[in-house]
């Protein structure tokens, strides 16, 4: 052994090095295991493994828990309780406002927020989502448990395709007919 170990091993350093290192191993093996902190509700969708679950609010904040259906990232969003409906779908993904690259047009999107009532839900507020996005409708006031239902509705043209599809059905059906007709004479 070198001389420095022999210091160290045997010497009054050695013996206090060795007491700690018997009081840490002692301290830690009695020192309860520590755990994360957990934000929101987090806990109780364990059990719903295939939901997807949104946490948006500072720490301490009074939250609410709200599913969202029908946006590009539906789930259950746990939100501060003073959000508006606007910030929520943005949270959500947001909606699909802008025309279809095969010129079709804008599609119309509802904004339908429901609540728990007796052995139900009941329609809260709805409205245009252009009507809240423009400010004359809005909503504040979520509570738990309510649905945030985003309804698009793609509005479609007749076109010349509509138009030769009909008529080949048509033309076939009409062959169809004369042919069961031909048969049986």
């Amino acid at each position: 052994m070198d001389r420095f170990m022999k210091q160290f091993v045997c010497g009054k350093k050695g013996a206090l090095g060795l007491l700690l290192a018997g009081v840490i191993l002692v301290a830690g093996s009695l020192a309860p295991e520590a755990q994360a902190q957990e934000f929101g509700r987090l806990q109780e969708m364990k059990d719903r493994s295939n939901v997807a679950y949104f946490y948006h609010a500072a720490p301490g904040e009074a939250t609410v828990q709200v599913s969202v259906w029908g946006a590009p990232q539906p789930g259950i969003y746990e939100v501060s309780d003073t959000t508006a409906l606007d910030e929520l779908v943005t949270m959500a993904g947001g909606v699909p406002l802008e025309p279809r690259p095969d010129n079709q047009k804008r599609p119309e999107i509802t904004v339908r927020l429901y609540r728990p009532k007796d052995a139900g839900r009941s329609l809260l507020f709805e409205a245009p989502f252009e009507e809240i996005l423009s400010g004359e409708e809005q909503f504040r006031g979520l509570k738990d448990s309510d649905i945030l239902v985003i309804e698009t509705e793609q509005q479609t043209e007749f076109t010349w395709r509509d138009l030769l599809s009909f008529s080949s059905t048509a033309v076939s059906v009409a062959l169809l007919i004369a042919r069961i007709v031909d048969i049986r004479q």
